[in-house]
């Protein structure tokens, strides 16, 4: 689904970009990156322990695995240990 992501108020929020109309500052995310999007947020809730079943999208987590470079969990551990000195 197409998403405009705007200010609202001083909130960031995301729309249906059907439901609403455009405005001058939104971001527009149409149905591709959507898709993209919620590929990433399965994948990135799937790596916190919340598993939704098998992945419907097994070609894009195999693509997208292929470009990872470095563990965000890991590296956060580490900044946090240069943050904090422990």
């Amino acid at each position: 689904m197409a998403i405009r992501v705007r200010q609202v108020n001083g909130v960031l929020v995301a729309l249906c970009a059907v439901e609403s109309d455009p405005m001058p500052d939104d971001i527009y995310l149409d149905d591709g990156v959507d898709h993209a999007l919620r590929v990433k947020f399965i994948r990135d809730y799937k790596s916190e322990g919340i598993d939704f079943g098998s992945t419907a999208y097994p070609e894009e987590d195999a693509l997208a695995e292929t470009q990872k470079v470095r563990d965000a969990k890991t590296e956060l551990e580490n900044w946090l240990k240069r943050e904090h000195g422990d």
